[in-house]
């Protein structure tokens, strides 16, 4: 078929395009008029990430079901108006096109350049990038989960290096973060950090994510793909069109819409203006945010810093890999302290106490005491900078000091008197003790406390309320809604005792959990769930109820053994002396998951990102339901409120009605309950009574019609409960009945009535 052409004026450049008709994208029926018109709506866009940039294209000049061209080198028919640049790789020149305004990109779009691929440098610039690329591609087994969860972590990782990272859709089963630089160091300069920088957060999270390129060794992980920050490497430009089913963009988004992503592929040809309407171009501020490579900004600092107070502190570390503060010592003294737990080869306590421009620090291998006269060891360390009061993350692996690190508390010091070998103070946030630290040998010191302070009170436990729909998880995370006894375990002077819900000592009951060695604290309070679980990982309500009823030292041994628990720990009230009610859940369960140590017996209540996949999957597996809870809530001790929400799996069955309770009470004059069962050719299963889901005037309605039905004899064989109370009747009435899940022996757990359906 010969070619029909339509001449066009762009910017006033002249431009001939060939078979608009042509369809492009056939499952959306898209054709290359539409190409053309999406390249030439997205233009202000686009442009800004193409402009004096050498690129390469992906042509699909007959759709993308057929033959695709990959070109870098000019066409000999480009026009003359049309920038280029001859760039020169090893033993070969090539001359990239470049897209200097709408006019070039209108040409492009007619060649069916579907895909748009820029190198990472301006020409201005060149040869240095103003950008480096990590490319989170997962493996084939993965769901898109956990890409996005590789995204949300590897923000703050690069966030406290001192680079902001912007995020886009990659249009195929990934994503894009691109991270811009002052276009100040060569490629070679920018591969070795980003590999570096890449290499310390993949040591973070092994068993997650790999910077393997084979698909062998990057099995069940996603692969964070640093190799296209090379000279001959290109990415897809942001808002470039992808050459795949459904007309995908690589679209550019806002951070805090990455957990509402559904898949990389989610924003097309067809709909990605809704975004832009609605949220704006999420990268318009991307050039201003353009920062130094953070090895070379460390190198230049500290040549230019006065470190002569910390040099330890210095020669200890190795700052293009690890993220903890540069040295500096300022002037003055505004007598701030801080403690920080941590996680490092012992989890420890650290404090430090502000002296002349810089930290004085000890570690705590326990904690600071709490109680009067209580002592504990404390090693002196090396000075810390100034900035360390707020330093929160991961020491990488290999780094001295190794270890996550959390500031659990700040303040200012009251000096009562000061020493090279003693000194005495008040910390603001522990107004009511007074500390006495003094050095026994070389590095070591204790630390005595001077109180007239109390123990902890046990709170009753935060409740959750009902929720009948999934909320948003940009506030909120899932668990698993354990279907056991709640309880708070308390840890205190080496010893394990076990609360309930009503404030009892159920300790005895249960010896698997004596072990305080699964706890890496010294003191705490933590809540939780304890269950009974059968083959299938399913909790047994009712195994779980006959533990704690076992009477006997020989019962409850041989209870143990036949049917052992397990604790699954979700919050963390207390530690080490110190309440943190008024710490966001997350934070409480971050310190939690720091402090226990996962085992058969004690386990740390997982949290899922993706609610509607976690429901669906207790749903199939028969269980209770989920607890969606919001990550920034305080833990509010005896409350029940929307900070935690059940949202429980509910089935409704249609079953016979074959008997009544007699009423007592405000219902004396109707019944009290229904007995319902199954009734099939194979006989009668007895499913329990039901008698909430009815007011006063459906039960009057109701027991109307039950009283006129022929009475019977007691139809089935079970003993049940409030059998001298039964009316039998014969089974003419159906019913509909919600319950949340089945007992073992087979009735409705919290049924409710829903409606009668027949006579």
């Amino acid at each position: 078929m010969a070619k029909q052409y339509i001449h066009t004026e762009v910017e006033g450049r002249k431009i001939k395009l060939s078979n608009l008709n042509k369809v492009i994208y056939p499952s959306v029926n898209a054709t290359k008029a539409e190409i053309i018109q999406y390249y030439m709506g997205i233009a202000p866009y686009i442009l800004p990430h193409l402009v004096d940039r050498p690129l390469t294209v992906i042509r699909f000049p007959d759709g993308i079901d057929k033959q695709s061209f990959y070109s870098k080198d000019k066409p000999k028919w480009t026009p003359d108006w049309i920038s280029s640049a001859l760039i020169k790789h090893d033993e070969k020149s090539i001359n990239y096109v470049i897209c200097d305004d709408a006019a070039s990109l209108c040409w492009l779009a007619n060649l069916a350049c579907l895909e748009l691929h820029p190198i990472q440098y301006m020409m201005k610039n060149q040869p240095n990038p103003d950008h480096f690329i990590f490319d989170l591609d997962p493996d084939e087994a993965l769901g898109f989960d956990v890409v996005k969860q590789a995204a949300l972590r590897l923000k703050p990782f690069l966030e406290q290096y001192g680079y902001t990272p912007y995020i886009k859709t990659s249009g195929g089963k990934g994503l894009h973060i691109y991270v811009p630089i002052e276009p100040m160091w060569p490629f070679d300069t920018l591969t070795a950090t980003v590999k570096s920088l890449a290499g310390l957060f993949v040591s973070n999270y092994s068993s997650e994510y790999t910077l393997q390129i084979p698909k062998a060794k990057r099995k069940g992980k996603v692969l964070i793909d640093i190799y296209r920050n090379h000279l001959s490497n290109t990415c897809v430009a942001p808002f470039s069109l992808r050459g795949k089913v459904g007309a995908p963009v690589s679209l550019p988004i806002h951070w805090e819409h990455v957990e509402d992503l559904e898949k990389s592929a989610a924003y097309t040809i067809h709909n990605y203006q809704e975004y832009l309407d609605m949220h704006g171009n999420a990268w318009a501020d991307w050039r201003t945010k353009q920062a130094g490579l953070h090895d070379q900004k460390i190198k230049e600092a500290i040549a230019l810093t006065d470190t002569s107070k910390l040099k330890t502190y210095l020669s200890k570390r190795d700052f293009s890999n690890t993220p903890e503060p540069i040295p500096e010592v300022p002037a003055g003294d505004q007598k701030r302290y801080c403690i920080q737990l941590h996680d490092a080869s012992n989890l420890h306590y650290d404090l430090r106490l502000e002296q002349n421009g810089v930290l004085l620090s000890w570690a705590v291998p326990k904690c600071l005491p709490t109680s009067n006269g209580m002592k504990r060891m404390a090693i002196r360390t090396e000075d810390h900078p100034i900035k360390y009061l707020d330093f929160e993350g991961i020491i990488p692996k290999g780094q001295y000091g190794a270890g996550s690190m959390w500031v659990v508390e700040k303040g200012t010091i009251e000096w009562k008197e000061k020493s090279e070998k003693k000194y005495k103070f008040v910390l603001s946030k522990r107004k009511d003790i007074e500390y006495n630290l003094f050095r026994t040998k070389d590095n070591q010191w204790l630390i005595e406390a001077s109180t007239d302070r109390g123990a902890l009170e046990i709170p009753k436990p935060m409740l959750a309320d009902a929720g009948k729909t999934i909320p948003n998880p940009k506030d909120y995370t899932y668990e698993v809604k354990w279907d056991g006894i709640r309880v708070f375990i308390e840890l205190k002077k080496d010893k394990i005792k076990i609360i309930s819900r009503s404030g009892r000592d159920i300790t005895k009951q249960f010896p698997e959990l004596w072990d305080r060695e699964r706890f890496k604290a010294e003191q705490g309070l933590f809540d939780g769930e304890i269950v009974v679980l059968n083959k299938q990982g399913v909790p047994i309500f009712a195994d779980v109820i006959s533990r704690m009823h076992t009477a006997g030292e020989g019962g409850i041994h041989r209870a143990s053994k036949s049917k052992p628990v397990a604790c699954y720990l979700y919050d963390m009230v207390q530690l080490d002396g110190k309440e943190y009610y008024k710490e966001s859940n997350f934070r409480r369960r971050e310190l939690l998951d720091c402090v226990l140590k996962s085992g058969e017996y004690y386990r740390f209540s997982q949290d899922f990102p993706d609610g509607k996949g976690l429901f669906e999957a207790i749903k199939a597996q028969g269980m209770e339901g989920i607890m969606a809870k919001e990550k920034s809530a305080p833990y509010l001790p005896g409350t029940r409120c929307r900070h935690w929400l059940k949202i429980k799996v509910r089935s409704n069955e249609e079953c016979y009605i074959i008997g009544y309770t007699k009423g007592k009470g405000d219902r004396v004059a109707v019944f009290g309950a229904l007995h319902v069962a199954h009734i099939t050719t194979e006989g009668i299963t007895y499913k329990g009574k039901v008698g909430t889901g009815f007011d006063m005037a459906t039960l009057k309605k109701y027991f109307a019609l039950f009283s006129d039905v022929n009475k019977t004899v007691k139809p089935i064989t079970e003993t049940i409960e409030e059998e001298s109370r039964t009316v039998w009747i014969e089974p003419v009435y159906r019913c509909e009945v919600q319950y949340a899940s089945l007992t073992g022996n087979g009735t409705y757990r919290e049924p409710v009535f829903v409606k009668l359906i027949d006579g």
